[in-house]
């Protein structure tokens, strides 16, 4: 994999660093923030040998089948306003991946892109005292997974047959992440985007479950979590920040903002 220089182009990028191996993306953007780094400064790897997911699970990296990078971002946003830049991610990327690879890709709340019912990229976002670190991990073209994900977890290759060209799709993703970026800080809200991202909602209108986050710390693969015990809601989209609104079967709406959805049925 070899960067394409118009990277730099993209207004949102303004320093790129690039690994064959590095142990996580993530971490070493949160060392570059803690030493005074720039907004915009890309760390991107062709493989990770400690990559993190979301809610502290690991994130399967293979040796250049995946796209694996991680942006330090400086927003001018209230602290209260910085969840908004996952799911402004989400729809970057989803959106992105639809364009190049001629699919349609669904989010499952907040950040998790799907393709054919099976996961195939996780962002992760962690925060500072003032920066944001926004990692991502793509199954581009990996062949194959471990037993215990694979019925969950897929790739681009994997669903359509095709092999794809990885620093192509990071410039069109870029591209659309800077556009979208652009707009969350103008607007400080999600209402520029909100109709968008909930046509690419996974359970929509349907019935879900939500997961609390104490239980989702402490199992790492979420199709092991048994939902006898949880109540089915109505998914009816995100609000303005964010937050996931929901209607139980009594027609009280309540508003979702941690905790993980489930789309199984019992």
């Amino acid at each position: 994999m070899r960067l394409s220089s118009s990277l730099f182009k993209i207004p949102i990028i303004n320093n790129i660093l690039f690994y064959d191996t590095i142990g996580s993306t993530n971490d070493k953007a949160k060392e570059l923030a803690r030493r005074n780094s720039v907004h915009g400064s890309l760390v991107v790897a062709k493989s990770q040998t400690a990559g993190k997911g979301r809610l502290g699970r690991s994130f399967y990296s293979t040796s250049d089948d995946g796209l694996y990078f991680s942006l330090l971002l400086r927003p001018n946003v209230e602290p209260s306003h910085l969840s908004g830049i996952t799911l402004v991610a989400a729809l970057a990327l989803s959106e992105a991946i639809d364009e190049y690879c001629k699919v349609k890709t669904t989010i499952k709340w907040p950040n998790d892109i799907y393709l054919n019912g099976k996961k195939i990229l996780g962002i992760l976002t962690e925060a500072g005292p003032d920066y944001v670190v926004l990692g991502i991990g793509i199954n581009v073209n990996t062949p194959t997974f471990n037993s215990n994900i694979a019925n969950t977890a897929s790739s681009l290759f994997l669903e359509t047959g095709l092999i794809y060209d990885k620093a192509e799709l990071l410039n069109i993703i870029l591209c659309k992440l800077n556009s979208l970026y652009e707009s969350f800080v103008s607007h400080k809200d999600l209402s520029f985007m909100q109709a968008e991202y909930n046509s690419s909602l996974a359970g929509l209108n349907k019935e879900v479950y939500i997961i609390p986050q104490n239980v989702t710390l402490n199992i790492a693969n979420p199709s092991d979590i048994d939902l006898s015990n949880l109540d089915p809601y109505i998914c009816l989209g995100i609000d303005i920040t964010g937050n996931l609104k929901c209607q139980d079967s009594f027609g009280i709406i309540h508003y979702v903002n941690s905790g993980e959805v489930s789309l199984r049925t019992k």
